[in-house]
């Protein structure tokens, strides 16, 4: 009776969490087919300009895709065979879209903003994109 108790305060204090969160980030989940475009967006934390995307991989490593600053790209990889593409529009959702999805782009995507861009990052609550199958 303790354990379920115990899990059901730690379910809520974790919902309450994603509620508060001040980086809005749709969809939660995303399941799409081998060659399928997918698309997740981002509303940042108001008034912070600079807004991060990262791929955090099944071994929770995080990768590093872009960043923006007033719409503009400070910095980015390669952005994977420019398969990926990115845009944080003025008075609009930012976007992280995959052109043609693979199974290795299976993970959660996060979408963090930030006043400054050197610390104090909010993060949203993520984007879990499963790619499956052929399209």
């Amino acid at each position: 009776m303790a354990t379920r108790l115990l899990c059901y305060t730690v379910l809520c204090l974790l919902g309450a969490r994603i509620l508060n969160s001040k980086v809005i980030q749709t969809p939660r989940y995303l399941v799409k087919g081998q060659g399928q475009k997918a698309k997740m967006r981002c509303i940042p934390e108001k008034g912070h300009p600079v807004v991060f995307w990262y791929q955090q991989n099944k071994n929770n490593e995080f990768k590093f895709l872009i960043n923006f600053q007033n719409q503009e790209v400070l910095q980015q990889i390669d952005m994977t065979e420019k398969r990926f593409s990115a845009e944080c529009p003025s008075n609009s959702p930012c976007s992280l879209e995959i052109q043609s999805s693979e199974a290795g782009d299976s993970a959660l995507y996060l979408c963090a903003s930030s006043l400054f861009g050197t610390s104090d990052y909010t993060f949203g609550s993520g984007t879990r994109l499963l790619v499956i199958g052929k399209a």
